[in-house]
């Protein structure tokens, strides 16, 4: 786990900065596997079936520290049956353990969300850990989370890219993250308000009634 970051002298700096390097090699090195397995299922091209697909995410902002992948894809007037039978290949690839479904439109649509066929790939490649790809098929006009996606794009800086690496390799293991915490918080955090550090994100998660990490016993 990577510490608060701390303005040392010596030996302590420079643990920090190979500390610094080594995040971004994983986050460069999962970027690399996230393609290659994009392509090995080819999957680009089998959801613009469907529509306009855009890759989104930790994915295409070089902010990943674990692997998963989204995948948006704007497809007005689809069935849900078009969606699965879409997908079919999917399921007697060798690679794929898992494909789950959320049937999120009509009443099971979620607040703040527009209507949307949400699923989860498992996928597993030889003798490495497994991936999860999110594909959302999104039923309105336009992908949901593009205009995010492209105010965090032109807000990184090298200084903000580490600070939201630290921070996120510090939470993404912990039971709260993805469920009470999540990755736009960080961005949030780090991009609108200033955070620097972990100690600074827990303050900042505190004034939103969201639970900090918890302490050492």
């Amino acid at each position: 786990m990577i510490e608060e970051p701390l303005s040392l002298p010596g030996d302590q700096k420079a643990r920090s900065s190979e500390q610094d390097e080594q995040l971004l090699q994983c986050q460069r090195l999962l970027q690399d596997e996230a393609q290659q397995v994009l392509d090995d299922l080819t999957l680009i091209e089998v959801l613009s079936a469907a529509g306009v697909v855009k890759q989104t995410g930790s994915s295409t902002l070089g902010l990943m520290v674990w692997r998963d992948v989204d995948l948006q894809v704007s497809s007005p007037g689809l069935e849900i049956a078009q969606a699965f039978t879409l997908l079919h290949p999917l399921l007697t690839h060798p690679r794929v353990k898992q494909v789950r479904y959320l049937h999120q439109s009509d009443h099971f649509k979620l607040n703040g969300l527009d209507e949307r066929y949400f699923f989860m790939v498992f996928y597993e490649p030889e003798d490495q850990p497994e991936w999860k790809l999110d594909i959302s098929f999104w039923l309105g006009e336009g992908i949901h989370p593009e205009p995010v996606q492209e105010a965090i794009v032109q807000q990184l800086t090298p200084e903000t890219r580490l600070t939201i690496l630290r921070i996120k390799e510090a939470w993404y293991q912990l039971p709260a993250y993805r469920s009470e915490v999540y990755s736009t918080d960080i961005y949030d955090a780090v991009l609108q308000h200033g955070v620097r550090s972990l100690s600074e994100f827990d303050d900042y998660l505190r004034a939103r009634g969201k639970p900090p990490r918890p302490q050492p016993s």
